[in-house]
């Protein structure tokens, strides 16, 4: 593949002119084909300017997928601004966090959410502790008959003049990311590399016009964005927008409109199977997809592809710091490859395996920290230089924290991560984050947050605790107190009582036999339900 020179909304535009009457966008009511996509999120554009809206602004979006989310970060692209893509689940404390953190002007949302709703949330801010209050703007509900009118002159004068500023390299998005700290850090990505390592997905996926893809995948997931969204445009395929993975959801709307692709984590997948109701229902219209954001192990990996019919599942990884995608299975590549690494390197980009102090790795299967470089490579932490610093060297090679080995063939086998972050159902979640939470409650003596093997999400979160001397704690207290705190999704489903942390030599908390000790206090618990 060739690096090409485009931004997203020339992508779109080019689109709208090979194939205006295909594709587009729908969800389970109405269908956009691509001219009208290209229409609305013209009049969109359009209103932006009005609205104040200029290369450089940063507009967050808050809502589930839907079309309207999609035509409201495409017109943002076409006119420069940068889209902050903000997580369904965060509750106020993390949603003031991450407005804070981007420096939003704008936010969009959308109608509804889980409970409580977007716009309950929203009235009960505490505003004033952010140094600049966004203006709020719900997303409209987008019909046919608005894409029908042409702009006038002198609309169109004023959205050519916006669009004739925007360069390549300019960032398009701004997603947040768990790391070692409680902070939320925002990963700039830009045009170029967004188009681009969309664009190799989907020349490596083989996807055309005449596809159509079901998107469970949240949109504020670069996943969402890239395998979704961009391929889409690149394919001229139809975008089939769902608001939730729920199996259910995805079984009834891959029947209803045949699809063809299905992308997602292996937990998506792996619900999927098992879900004993899938019998009821005809998924023989699937035929491709990528499976990326967490471990699967081969036998998983296998047993999702036969009980699907997808030989062309393929395995993929990557992460939000690198666009995200890194390598790709091969589309020839056997089943049993497959299910045994995540592909070589794609095109324009490099991967190295680098030992504890920065040798390179000594042969094939020798193992180390896994590094990349190209193009795909974001343009850093938003704000967050020194923290850049410490994730992308001197000479451009970005440390993912993950390690791995390469064998013969130049395929990547991911075998562990360097951080301690919890993935759980593809969600990245910082364990320090949901510490500090849960030494607010005043029982509290000590806490550390570790994950536990689990077979469908594939990590559960267990906090393991200390209780100050003559105080009373039960697993519910802290579960509910996180969960009045931080998403849903960050709620320990463990909690272990214990007398004293074990400790390492240097004195710290041996995480190690925390995991251990966890992972017995799971299967007690397991036992009992």
């Amino acid at each position: 593949m060739n690096l090409v020179e485009q931004t997203i909304g020339q992508c779109l535009e080019h689109r709208a002119f090979l194939t205006p009457l295909s594709g587009g966008i729908s969800d389970e009511s109405r269908c956009f084909q691509w001219k009208q996509v290209q229409r609305l999120s013209d009049h969109l554009a359009v209103r932006y300017i009005k609205m104040g809206i200029r290369r450089g602004s940063h507009a967050a979006i808050w809502s589930l997928n839907s079309p309207e989310y999609v035509l409201c970060m495409l017109a943002l692209h076409k006119i420069g601004a940068v889209a902050v893509l903000v997580n369904t689940a965060y509750k106020a404390k993390e949603l003031l966090q991450v407005l804070a953190e981007s420096e939003a002007q704008f936010l969009f949302y959308g109608e509804d959410g889980e409970n409580p709703h977007f716009e309950t949330i929203l009235g009960a801010l505490d505003w004033q502790q952010l140094s600049v209050r966004p203006k709020c703007v719900k997303l409209e509900r987008a019909v046919q008959k608005d894409a029908e009118g042409e702009l006038p002159q002198e609309d169109r004068k004023l959205l050519e003049e916006a669009e004739s500023l925007v360069k390549t390299e300019d960032t398009a998005c701004i997603l947040f990311t768990s790391g070692t700290t409680s902070r939320p850090k925002g990963v700039m990505l830009s045009h170029r590399s967004l188009v681009n390592n969309s664009l190799e997905m989907s020349e490596n996926m083989h996807w055309t016009s005449g596809d159509i893809m079901c998107i469970p995948v949240p949109l504020f997931h670069c996943f969402g964005i890239t395998a979704g969204i961009l391929c889409g445009i690149h394919a001229g395929a139809e975008l089939h927008l769902l608001k939730h993975s729920k199996s259910k959801e995805i079984m009834e709307q891959v029947q209803k409109r045949r699809c063809t692709v299905l992308s997602g984590v292996p937990t998506m997948f792996l619900a999927l199977v098992r879900n004993r109701e899938r019998k009821n229902y005809r998924l023989d219209s699937l035929k491709s997809g990528i499976i990326a954001g967490s471990p699967v192990t081969p036998s998983e990996y296998l047993e999702i592809c036969r009980e699907l019919g997808m030989e062309k599942l393929q395995p993929s990884y990557g992460q939000t710091e690198s666009s995200p995608c890194i390598t790709m299975a091969g589309w020839d590549d056997s089943l049993q490859q497959k299910a045994k690494t995540v592909g070589r390197a794609i095109s324009h980009v490099e991967i190295c395996i680098k030992k504890d102090g920065g040798a390179p790795a000594d042969g094939l299967k020798d193992e180390g920290e896994i590094l990349t470089r190209g193009y795909h490579v974001m343009q850093g932490y938003y704000h967050r230089p020194e923290e850049t610093k410490r994730v992308i060297d001197q000479e451009g090679w970005l440390h993912t924290g993950d390690i791995g080995y390469l064998d013969e063939n130049g395929c990547l086998s991911v075998i562990g991560r360097k951080k301690e972050m919890i993935i759980r159902g593809g969600e990245n979640i910082s364990p320090l984050e949901i510490e500090q939470c849960i030494l607010e409650l005043p029982q509290v003596a000590g806490v550390k947050v570790v994950g536990v093997e689990a077979e469908v999400l594939k990590e559960e979160i267990a906090a393991c605790i200390l209780v100050k001397a003559g105080r009373k704690l039960t697993g519910d207290q802290v579960r509910l107190h996180v969960k009045a705190h931080l998403a849903n999704y960050k709620v320990p489903k463990y909690v272990c009582f214990l007398s004293e942390f074990p400790i390492t030599a240097s004195g710290k908390p041996c995480l190690g036999t925390l995991k251990e000790l966890a992972q017995r206090e799971k299967e007690k618990q397991d036992n009992r339900i």
